[in-house]
């Protein structure tokens, strides 16, 4: 929390961080119940694949102090999680956090946090989480995704406390996910759904392999309370106008 509050400060210096940061970790079964029941999964013996992605978030938010901006202003664009392998509870994880230099956009400017996971000396899960800094952009970039949303297969009704309730598995305390109130200074008129919870929801629904890529664009906030329908097509599923993925075995 105190991590993320620094990073919510006046930017440092004029680079992004060129460190590589690096934790131990081993999973808290309970800890990972309470994520698995707010985002939809089975309880397994195997770590929801969305489920690095939060053990890595305080490392993150690490880097994210140490950039030449305020994390205030910074929108969570676009994610790839790739799975090498179901990673098991009980094993002993390294993670390591690094983050990309700053590349120019057509709102702002983007960078990436780049996380990989290892079990012992083998690879078994890695992420990029595309950022965005808004500010003055370059139109002369473009975008190549293209996406064919799939038809709809489920309906999702959102109660007004998800974004507390992700939180509190997530630790993610972003205020434009918390209340209304805390939204609204952002330009949101009540508080949003976190992508990652998005994205993790989607995962919940689909029949997974064991080795995978899943890529999203976050298209759109999800304004709780809300309802919206999910589809699920071939190597395709969305979230219809909020969040586009492409599943790859």
């Amino acid at each position: 929390m105190l991590t993320t509050l620094r990073a919510a400060l006046p930017g440092r210096g004029s680079t992004m961080p060129g460190d590589v940061l690096e934790r131990e970790v081993a999973v808290d079964p309970v800890a990972l119940a309470k994520y698995a029941h707010v985002c939809g999964f089975t309880l397994r013996d195997e770590l929801p694949p969305t489920y690095p992605h939060v053990l890595a978030f305080g490392l993150q938010m690490a880097l994210l102090a140490q950039a030449p901006f305020s994390a205030v202003g910074v929108v969570h664009i676009a994610n790839a999680i790739t799975q090498h392998r179901p990673v098991r509870l009980g094993e002993t994880l390294t993670l390591a956090v690094s983050v990309s230099e700053l590349r120019p956009h057509r709102r702002g400017r983007t960078f990436e946090f780049l996380t990989s996971v290892r079990a012992g000396e083998e690879l078994v899960w890695e992420s990029t989480s595309t950022n965005l800094k808004r500010g003055a952009g370059d139109d002369a970039v473009s975008d190549d995704w293209t996406f064919e949303p799939p038809p709809e297969t489920a309906e999702w009704r959102l109660r007004d406390d998800l974004g507390r309730r992700y939180a509190a598995v997530s630790g993610d305390h972003n205020p434009i996910h918390l209340h209304g109130w805390a939204a609204k200074p952002f330009g949101f008129e009540r508080a949003i759904a976190h992508g990652m919870w998005t994205k993790a929801r989607c995962l919940a629904a689909l029949r997974l392999p064991d080795a995978f890529t899943a890529e999203v664009r976050f298209k759109r906030p999800i304004l709780l309370p809300s309802t919206v329908t999910f589809g699920e097509a071939a190597d395709r599923f969305a979230v219809h106008g909020h969040l586009e993925g492409v599943l790859t075995a």
